[in-house]
């Protein structure tokens, strides 16, 4: 049986599971959205420069690290700088990494569901601080004060006091559903707000949720989830090459395997992902490049896909950005570098390694993605520092 998306990882580096409240206080996360910051005037020229920066220093981690396949991706407002694939998808087979070659993209898919839900606070579905029992009355937890309190962004933000434990079964043998049941006996971890804990069951929940809140079916969930996901995020960008189910991912032709080192050598990993994952909200696409760089032009757009489309609302969107308990904000994490806010999240699944990530005030997204975790620790680590060094030796 498949391991499920509860086995899922972060590295330490991108993303610390103990993070303190003191961190950034919620008076100081509210004044550093980006429609509060100073954009920067960037000219051709320094964005070129920049693009071909980060593609070379991407080329020599890929090159001195022996990572098997990987594809990064620069953009700025609705500009792709960079888009490229190095190194190869199937070793064996000698196939290169293409623009439309599917990675998994893990925990990255966080702020994917995130936009779900913005999406649906712009539709007058929920709200953000509205309880989950005023439209989910079937919604129950142990504590029947925490019931009444915990709402959308308490799961989100993984403050919900719902463990990443709260399930016991093997996740390939049951459906979302079985979820709520199974959170509904657990004991919590503190009530709504009040702790951390990075939980990739409350995230699927709230993912489910909306599914619910808009078709009020608690029995479709899985189905109504991935309709939506298509029909709100995927076809309205444009990701065109992306697939939740792992089996509509390896019958596309173009899709990445996943490498160990076996001491003197890449093997192929043993597959970790299944179809129907119940955790899926919290981590299952697989998608390309291409597909990326479209999400990010529609993230540092502020909600506007790169054919000009507006997808969510740019206030319900920067609601996802903002942390209100620590630095994790809603599928992403925030921290000042060297003067900068950035705002990134790191994905390890089925041993793909990957990282997302956005500079409002240089009005820049980057993401790579890589198909072996023992290989590219390093390059996922450091990428997102990286962008902000380049961009102020830039001096742009």
């Amino acid at each position: 049986m498949g391991k499920g998306l509860g086995q899922l990882l972060i590295l330490s580096m991108v993303l610390v599971s103990s993070i303190s409240c003191a961190d950034f206080s919620q008076s100081d996360t509210e004044t550093r959205g980006s429609d509060e910051l100073s954009q920067k005037t960037i000219s051709q020229t320094q964005l070129d420069e920049l693009g071909e920066a980060l593609a070379t220093w991407v080329a020599e981690y890929q090159a001195a690290d022996e990572i098997p396949g990987l594809a990064v991706a620069l953009v700025y407002q609705d500009q792709v700088l960079l888009l490229e694939g190095m190194g190869s998808r199937d070793l064996a087979q000698e196939l290169p990494v293409t623009p439309h070659t599917l990675f998994h993209i893990g925990s990255t898919h966080k702020s994917i569901t995130a936009l779900l839900a913005a999406i649906a606070v712009d539709r007058g579905l929920l709200a953000w601080e509205q309880p989950i029992v005023e439209f989910a009355p079937e919604f129950e937890l142990r504590d029947p004060d925490a019931t009444e309190m915990v709402n959308m962004r308490h799961l989100l933000s993984m403050r919900s006091g719902i463990s990443d434990d709260a399930v016991d079964f093997d996740l390939a043998e049951i459906e979302a559903l079985d979820l709520f049941d199974q959170v509904a006996d657990a004991e919590l971890l503190g009530e709504p707000g009040g702790i951390f804990d990075y939980s990739n069951v409350s995230v699927s929940l709230g993912g489910y949720l909306v599914a619910f809140a808009a078709q009020s079916n608690m029995n479709t969930l899985e189905a109504d989830h991935e309709a939506l996901l298509t029909e709100w995020i995927l076809d309205p960008i444009g990701m065109k090459d992306a697939r939740l189910q792992l089996s509509d991912a390896q019958t596309s032709g173009d899709v990445a395997l996943p490498y160990v080192w076996a001491g003197d050598r890449f093997v192929v990993a043993e597959r970790e992902d299944f179809d129907d994952d119940p955790l899926s909200p919290s981590g299952g696409l697989k998608a390309s490049i291409n597909d990326m760089a479209a999400y990010l032009i529609t993230q540092v757009q502020g909600g506007v896909a790169p054919d000009g489309s507006r997808i969510v609302s740019t206030s319900s969107l920067q609601a996802t950005w903002q942390p209100r308990w620590g630095s994790y904000a809603m599928g992403w994490e925030q921290e000042n570098y060297q003067g900068v806010v950035l705002l990134s999240h790191g994905g390890l699944y089925d041993n793909f390694l990957s990282i997302i990530g956005i500079v409002p005030e240089y009005e820049l997204g980057f993401v790579v993605l890589t198909n072996s975790s023992d290989a590219a620790e390093g390059l996922i680590g450091g990428v997102a520092h990286q962008v902000v060094e380049l961009t102020q030796e830039l001096e742009l």
